[in-house]
C-alpha cells in the first residue's frame, strides 16, 4: 500500500490499464464471451464516461467565464481604453521588425476561394454584343456556365427556375396579392422605395393594395422588402437562393415586388436596381416586357434587348453593361414579378 502511494499519476494509470487487461484475459480464458464481458464491464465504463463528461463541462465552463469576462472587458469603456492605448504603442514598438500596415488595408485576413475581382467596363467588354442576338433561354444550367455569362455581360433567361416554387404557382394573383395583408410579417414589416399609379393611397405600404385596387382596371405598385421579417417570409416562398446563382454571387438582403392589372405602364421605366452586380428577374403570374439598356460607354456596339416575361421564366441580368427598364404587358392580365440583387465585389 504504502508503495502504491509514492508512485506518479502515470505509473498508478499504467497500473490500473495492467490490471484491467489481466481482467480481461483472465475472463476470456474462464469462457466468457465479449458481449458478456462488456455487460459485467458497463458500470465502471459508465462511471469512467460520467467523469469524462465532467472533466469536459468544467473546461468548457471554465472557457466560456474567461470569454464572458474577455467581452465584459472589451465594453467596459475604461478598459477598452486601456487596451486599446497599449495596444497601439505593442504595435507601434513592433514595426521596426515587422511591417503590419498591409494588413490594416486588407478587407479580408482569409481568402476567398470564390472571390472574382469585380469587372470594370471597357469598350473591350462591348465586343460581346457583337454576337449577342437577345437572352439565350435556357434550362438545367450549372454555375460555372452562369458564372461565364455574368462575367461575359450576356443575360440570359432561365426557365425552370421556379419549378420548386410550389406554394405561388398554386396561388392566383388576388391569393398572391392578399398575402401582403394577411400575413403578420408583412403586415408588421415597412418597405422601401414603394411605388405605385395612385395619386392619394391611405398607406404606401403593400397591405393596402387590395382595398385600394378594388374596381379599379389600371394600376401598377412596385416595393422593396427591406425589413427582416418581409424578407425571411418572401423567401419562404421563392426559396433562400435560386439554384442556378454561382457561388460567386453574394444574395443582398431584400427583394422587389411588382404588381400590377391592365396596361398600367404604357412606356419603359428603369428599375432602381442599378447598384448591384446582378438582378434576377422571376415572372410568377402574368407578363411583362423587359428592356436591356446597354451603358452609355457600349452605346454603339450594343443594341437594346427586349423579353418578354411569362410564368416561370427567370431573367438574369449582369448590370455591370445592362441597365433593366420594365412596362406592362399589352394583354392587360394580372401580373407579379418578384426580383433580388447580388454582388460579386
Amino acid at each position: 500500500m504504502s508503495q502504491d502511494a509514492n508512485l506518479t499519476k502515470e505509473e498508478k494509470l499504467r497500473l490500473i490499464d495492467q490490471e484491467i487487461n489481466n481482467l480481461h484475459d483472465f475472463c476470456v480464458k474462464a469462457g466468457f464471451k465479449e458481449e458478456e464481458i462488456r455487460s459485467l464491464a458497463g458500470p465502471v465504463a459508465r462511471i469512467a464516461e460520467r467523469g469524462w463528461r465532467k472533466t469536459w463541462l468544467w473546461r468548457l465552463l471554465k472557457f466560456a467565464l474567461v470569454v464572458a469576462a474577455v467581452v465584459a472587458c472589451y465594453n467596459w469603456d475604461p478598459t477598452y481604453r486601456r487596451v486599446a492605448i497599449y495596444g497601439k504603442l505593442a504595435l507601434m514598438k513592433v514595426l521596426p521588425y515587422w511591417d503590419w500596415t498591409y494588413l490594416y488595408n486588407e478587407e479580408c485576413l482569409i481568402n476567398n476561394p470564390y472571390y472574382v475581382e469585380p469587372p470594370i467596363l471597357t469598350a473591350e467588354d462591348c465586343e460581346v454584343c457583337l454576337e449577342l442576338d437577345g437572352a439565350k433561354r435556357l434550362k438545367q444550367v450549372d454555375h460555372a456556365d452562369v458564372s461565364d455569362f455574368l462575367l461575359d455581360n450576356t443575360p440570359l433567361v432561365v426557365t425552370d427556375a421556379q419549378q420548386d416554387w410550389t406554394d405561388i404557382n398554386n396561388m392566383t394573383f388576388d391569393e398572391f396579392l392578399q398575402l401582403f395583408s394577411t400575413q403578420p410579417e408583412f403586415q408588421n414589416s415597412g418597405v422601401c422605395d414603394f411605388h405605385s399609379s395612385f395619386k392619394k393611397i391611405s398607406s404606401k405600404h403593400p397591405y393596402v393594395l387590395p382595398t385600394e385596387v378594388e374596381g379599379k382596371k389600371e394600376w401598377y405598385a412596385m416595393w422593396k422588402n427591406c425589413e427582416r421579417d418581409g424578407v425571411r417570409l418572401m423567401r419562404k416562398y421563392y426559396g433562400t437562393r435560386p439554384y442556378f446563382l454561382p457561388p460567386m454571387v453574394e444574395s443582398t438582403e431584400s427583394s422587389w415586388v411588382f404588381v400590377s392589372k391592365g396596361f398600367a405602364i404604357r412606356a419603359f421605366v428603369p428599375l432602381p436596381l442599378s447598384e448591384h452586380s446582378v438582378v434576377w428577374l422571376a415572372q410568377v403570374k402574368g407578363s411583362v416586357s423587359i428592356r436591356l439598356e446597354p451603358d452609355e460607354i457600349c452605346e454603339g456596339t450594343c443594341k437594346r434587348i427586349d423579353v418578354v416575361l411569362k410564368p416561370g421564366d427567370t431573367l438574369v441580368v449582369p448590370q455591370h453593361l445592362w441597365a433593366v427598364q420594365l412596362k406592362s404587358s399589352k394583354d392587360g392580365e394580372p401580373a407579379a414579378l418578384i426580383a433580388a440583387t447580388g454582388v460579386w465585389d
